[in-house]
């Protein structure tokens, strides 16, 4: 599995970063500002905007700068130093990011203003859920290449983001990042945790499902899981390769439980609409092998083999979903159909009785992997493959 992720992209598109019910206790004067400031971002005059909320002594206004500064830049270095500009027809962000274009730039350090402003008036939870959202963009955009690590990037968020959420200030999309944050840091009981509080409130999207579904799977609530990863599969009807890996999840999650109908039902749905995706087999080996049913799990090495027959990744998969599967007995008959099957295959057959004398060794059965070992060296020296690695690798199963 990719490091899910997809870790999936986490997918979203909102005119502004926070919604009016964090803004609930400003006052009326500071509310009127903020809005105007509103329909400048909707009018894309971010420069102007974010020239209005340039002071910093009333914490909804330097919330509001936080986003500004972290959604509508139109360059940034470190995200400690900010460019604004106010768009021309045709203009966009990320042209104007990726252009070599010059712009006045505005110091600014979210982390910093906000430290300064507790220090005078004290914590206030629209700022640390304001912090929250800086650390996650901070974290997107730079990685390990920032002022503190990655994993302390998450801590920050995640700190941040649960404080702010005590004190009664989030909503739908600080919940979500809060819960993938929890999810990057490998804490899947509280990622699935927050993304069941956020359910409570507000619809969880295709990506929430996701991760929500994967997090309890990782922490051992298969059944639970499924639910979640099913209703991602129908929200990412329109993103082919996010629905296809939503049905891979889902079945292997059956295989976990373990649900063997529902798992074959997952995959063939998925080889309807995605009959080419390498999974499908490689998974339905392990399908097929958990329940003993060799003549089909060969039948699906067959499949996952053809795709790429000169490639040893090809034989690996097949021989790592046997030990997954506890059940290697289906390789035998799976090797001797192939090698005769590609026996044409100069690079085919170098793959197949290296792996093969591999798989019998991985079986306990010694004798015989030696004596394919011999025919692997032979393969290899008739074509001209013989290298000392290849050499060394079959004299150890030789020996």
């Amino acid at each position: 599995m990719k490091k899910f992720f997809l870790i999936l992209c986490f997918v979203f598109c909102l005119s502004s970063l926070f919604c009016w019910n964090v803004y609930s206790d400003a006052d009326n004067e500071t509310r009127y500002v903020l809005e105007y400031v509103d329909d400048l971002i909707l009018a894309e005059q971010y420069e102007t905007a974010f020239g209005i909320v340039s002071g910093e002594e009333n914490e909804y206004i330097l919330a509001k700068k936080i986003e500004i500064a972290v959604n509508y830049f139109a360059q940034s270095i470190m995200h400690k130093m900010f460019a604004f500009k106010d768009m021309d027809e045709g203009e966009t962000l990320l042209s104007l990011r990726t252009s070599a274009g010059n712009f006045p730039l505005v110091m600014f350090n979210p982390v910093e203003a906000v430290e300064a402003f507790k220090a005078k008036k004290g914590d206030k939870a629209v700022l640390d859920y304001a912090l929250g959202l800086f650390y996650y963009d901070v974290q997107s955009r730079y990685g390990d290449e920032w002022f503190i690590p990655k994993k302390e990037l998450y801590e920050n968020i995640i700190h941040y983001l649960q404080k702010a959420y005590a004190a009664g200030c989030y909503d739908s999309y600080s919940l979500s990042i809060l819960a993938i944050s929890y999810f990057s840091s490998e804490d899947y009981f509280s990622a699935a945790s927050v993304f069941r509080l956020k359910e409570a409130e507000f619809e969880l999207s295709p990506d929430d499902n996701y991760h929500c579904g994967l997090a309890l799977w990782l922490s051992k609530n298969p059944e639970q899981a499924l639910g979640y990863i099913a209703e991602s599969i129908d929200g990412y009807a329109d993103i082919p390769a996010y629905q296809c890996e939503s049905y891979i999840i889902a079945a292997r999650i059956c295989l976990s439980i373990p649900d063997f109908n529902k798992a074959e039902s997952f995959l063939i749905e998925c080889k309807k609409k995605f009959p080419y995706d390498y999974r499908i087999p490689q998974y339905s080996i392990s399908l097929y092998a958990m329940q003993n049913l060799n003549a089909n799990a060969v039948e699906a090495a067959f499949e996952l083999f053809s795709l790429a027959p000169e490639n040893p990744a090809a034989c690996q998969m097949i021989i790592e979903q046997g030990q997954a599967s506890a059940d290697l007995d289906f390789l035998p008959d799976f090797f001797e159909a192939a090698i005769k099957m590609y026996k044409d295959n100069s690079g085919a057959c170098e793959n197949l009785y290296f792996h093969y004398a591999y798989s019998l060794y991985l079986m306990g059965r010694e004798d015989v992997a030696r004596n394919v070992a011999f025919k692997a060296k032979e393969v290899f020296l008739k074509n001209g493959n013989l290298t000392s690695e290849v050499e060394n690798m079959l004299d150890q199963l030789i020996e």
